[in-house]
């Protein structure tokens, strides 16, 4: 940054001896540049100089860099009942490219697989040859006119039906080829739909995938949350699996589909127990009464009771519960709700990802009518479909003991310096002392703003007290949606947004660094964000929650005060078993001696290369029939009008240069 300060600052003063109004103009612009620029660096090392002492007032008891190599044998026996394992890292590309007046919306995901070997002393990593054509791969591609893409990516404009019309007239294709997501939106999918076929087949037992499980659970929740938009956006509705169509109550229960008893998900709190009701009652033989349900839900507060009530009639409204006699049941079309929504999934990915014709297009019966209708797949369809294949992976990683484990690159992340830190300090976490709390607080406020840069810094600057490998503390993901309480009141905690928090004790969130240069410490690898499954025999030491260690029970004042449990390992002496393994395979997974993946994942390293290759050689297949269309005379007309204006000028412009 400073030689970019340097280089400006030099053209500025060449500029300077070329007097005219345009060398004006550009000295003003330049000078206004390297002032802000010069600030901004000014701040940051300011910052980063703060963050060393918040390393001895309470980062150092939050980094572990020691690690156990007997314990990793052991764990791995406990989670994987074995010490040989397989594993697969997925990665996926995309691609578009317009073609004439239409585009090619290309993506697919990757894998690599490989087997681990523990001993009690060392770790050994092999990694399957032919790595291309050899794996799992799954891949699609969708020529799609330009006029046509709205009304396929929904968040190019308004849902508002009375909108849409007036917005897409506005919408240029430059607008539309830069804005869409149709390309990206398959890829996420293409990624979830190949980690669940390879899970629900046992081919591996630890699954890799190259992004934040975390922040894509909260991603697709929020894409999918519109009801009121289904009708609109989702070509899915009504679709029929097993000749029942599928209602916008089969979509609803399945966005929250992620149950386990000892986890408590869902939780009995918030929206989410509005879910909670309907499995209950799914998973009993009898009807239920109103009673027994809060007995069932161990609620006794008369604000929740109310509000259990009102979700209750909600559902009966809706024709998902029934009431008999006072009691309540499962309205029979949805018992197997969750069933047919699988099904749907594999249905509709064989059919993209396998298919030989239109991957893109559905066919729906309409009633009272013989002919079915024809209907483009939206990327509202899309997040759905990727949400309901997060879900039966996470199903099949609970079932078959399979370690699911994502790791992100870049990450500006503030949860745990704006989250977890301030909540840790206003329940006295780490200390009683309300002095060395609010010392804390006031040096949080003074170092850099995102956590990969503030714990790269400490590293740095504490290099020779930290060892490379280490990782800081995993603490549940649903800290990212949690905020020290509004009224300052100790034990508590208050959503950030709408007061609302999400589902805790599902995903667990950390932040390692690997990788360490021989001739110089100083020179360390970027920091990694991790994000895994919570498996509750390792995660938690007792059946009862509560009384484990590692567990951070709060209050949540929603509608009534509601209990929260946060899975938080709470210093670097709480014991971690899972994290312990996962760190040793991590630095047993490095290539230090790869330049360009120092610090990474090796097996993440070759699939992203894999599906680089991929990418370019559908490149040359578009770039070749573009070429064979342009040369063929019978198809000189076409070319000239289905050109657009744009890709004209282009091609004029590239050949003058020439």
């Amino acid at each position: 940054m400073l030689y970019i300060i340097h280089v400006i600052s030099t053209y500025l003063e060449e500029l300077s001896d070329h007097s005219s109004i345009l060398s004006k103009k550009i000295i003003k612009t330049g000078k206004l540049l390297q002032n802000s620029t010069n600030w901004q660096i000014e701040e940051f090392q300011n910052r980063i100089k703060q963050s060393s002492s918040l390393y001895e007032l309470i980062i150092k008891h939050l980094i572990n860099d020691e690690f156990d190599y007997p314990q990793a044998h052991e764990c791995s026996k406990k989670i994987f009942g074995k010490h040989s394992i397989n594993f697969v890292a997925i990665d996926g590309t995309e691609y578009a490219k317009q073609f004439f007046d239409m585009v090619i919306f290309y993506a697919g995901a990757y894998s690599c697989f490989g087997s681990i070997n523990f001993d009690k002393t060392t770790i050994k990593v092999k990694y399957d040859e032919k790595f291309i054509g050899k794996g799992d791969d799954v891949s699609s591609c969708v020529p799609i006119f330009i006029s046509k893409i709205p009304e396929i990516d929904h968040t190019l404009y308004d849902s508002n039906p009375d909108k849409k019309q007036s917005t897409m007239n506005i919408l240029t294709e430059e607008s539309i080829l830069d804005n869409t997501n149709i390309s990206k939106s398959l890829m996420t999918f293409s990624e979830f739909f190949l980690a669940y076929r390879l899970a629900s087949t046992k081919k591996a037992d630890l699954i890799l995938m190259d992004r934040s499980l975390t922040n894509m659970y909260s991603s697709l929740l929020y894409d999918t949350s519109n009801r009121k938009d289904w009708i609109n956006d989702c070509s899915l509705l009504n679709y029929e699996i097993d000749n029942v169509p599928l209602d916008a109550n089969d979509f609803t229960l399945g966005r929250h589909h992620i149950i386990h008893e000892l986890l408590d998900l869902p939780p009995a709190r918030g929206d989410y127990l509005r879910y909670l009701i309907f499995y209950k009652l799914l998973s009993q033989n009898k009807t239920v009464s109103s009673d027994d349900l809060c007995e069932m839900l161990q609620i006794k507060d008369k604000k929740i009771v109310n509000r259990m009530q009102k979700y209750i009639d909600r559902w009966i409204e809706e024709d998902v519960i029934e009431k008999v006699d006072g009691k309540y049941s499962i309205n029979n079309k949805y018992n197997q709700s969750w069933s047919r929504m699988k099904k749907l999934v594999v249905s509709i990915g064989n059919q993209i990802f396998d298919g030989d014709k239109d991957p893109f297009i559905i066919s729906k019966s309409i009633a009272g009518d013989d002919e079915l209708k024809k209907e483009w797949i939206t990327t509202t369809d899309l997040a759905f479909l990727t949400l309901f294949s997060l879900y039966m992976l996470i199903e099949e990683c609970w079932k078959n003991n399979i370690l699911l484990l994502g790791i992100a690159k870049d990450t500006t992340a503030h949860d745990f310096r704006n989250h977890l830190l301030p909540i840790g300090l206003s329940n006295s976490l780490w200390t009683d002392d309300k002095n060395i709390n609010m010392k804390i607080q006031d040096e949080i406020d003074k170092i850099p703003y995102s956590d990969r840069t503030i714990l790269q810094s400490l590293s740095l600057l504490n290099y020779e007290k930290i060892k490379v490998p280490w990782s800081l503390i995993e603490y549940d993901a649903a800290f990212i949606m949690a905020i020290p309480d509004r009224k300052d009141r100790k034990g508590y905690v208050s959503g950030a947004i709408k007061n609302k928090i999400t589902p805790s004790k599902l995903f667990l969130r950390s932040f390692v660094q690997l990788e360490q240069a021989k001739t110089n410490p100083i020179l360390r690898s970027n920091v990694l964000s991790i994000d895994r499954l919570v498996y509750p025999s390792l995660d938690l030491g007792s059946t009862n929650a509560a009384d484990d260690d590692n567990i951070l029970n709060c209050i949540h004042e929603y509608v009534g005060e509601e209990k929260i449990q946060f899975i938080l390992y709470k210093n670097n002496k709480t014991k971690n078993e899972l994290q312990n393994l996962i760190m040793i395979i991590l630095k047993s997974m490095g290539s230090p001696s790869i330049a360009e993946s120092f610090g990474h994942n090796k097996a993440l390293y070759i699939v992203d290369k894999i599906a680089k290759w991929h990418n370019e050689q559908f490149r040359n297949i578009v770039d070749s029939a573009n070429i064979l269309i342009s040369c063929n005379k019978d198809l000189r007309n076409f070319v000239f009008y289905m050109n657009s204006f744009r890709e004209r000028r282009h091609m004029y412009e590239s050949n003058r240069r020439l």
